[in-house]
């Protein structure tokens, strides 16, 4: 049975549209093929980067990232997911606001099933396409949430 080795919960800028995660030796590559995919199914990964396209790109979206002994269940009440798999040298996984700032959260190292969970995406991105100012969405701040769920390649 699996069991939750650790959990993580940050707010993320999703600056040009998205974010991205990775290890800290790996760096992003400048992977192109990344976006198309990442458009069309909200994230994609190389095994080094994994891309997310948020639904838009005006207030912080909600992460959360978790580590687990063996696959999880799929998480309830979420709208979707895309399974993908990262790999991690230094255990060091950087969470990128791409030119606002990154920061580092440790994980496991070795090579990792990493299932990227979402929901909130449409409310938030109806909210953005209406609001003229700011502090409009203010309240939506964290509605956006996406959720990755880390475990080791058998």
């Amino acid at each position: 049975m699996a069991q939750r080795l650790t959990a993580y919960e940050t707010l993320v800028m999703p600056d040009y549209g998205g974010f991205d995660l990775y290890d800290a030796d790996c760096d992003a590559h400048d992977d192109d093929s990344l976006i198309p995919r990442a458009r069309a199914q909200v994230a994609a990964g190389n095994g080094y980067e994994i891309l997310v396209i948020c639904a838009q790109s005006r207030i912080r979206v909600r992460l959360q990232i978790e580590t687990w002994t063996a696959q999880p269940p799929l998480p309830d009440e979420w709208e979707g997911h895309c399974d993908l798999r990262m790999e991690f040298p230094t255990g060091q996984l950087v969470i990128s606001e791409r030119t606002r700032g990154a920061w580092e959260t440790t994980v496991p190292t070795g090579d990792h099933h990493a299932r990227l969970s979402y929901r909130g995406r449409e409310t938030v991105g109806r909210a953005a396409s209406s609001a003229v100012l700011p502090a409009e969405l203010a309240p939506y701040e964290g509605t956006e949430e996406y959720l990755l769920q880390l475990w080791p390649m058998a």
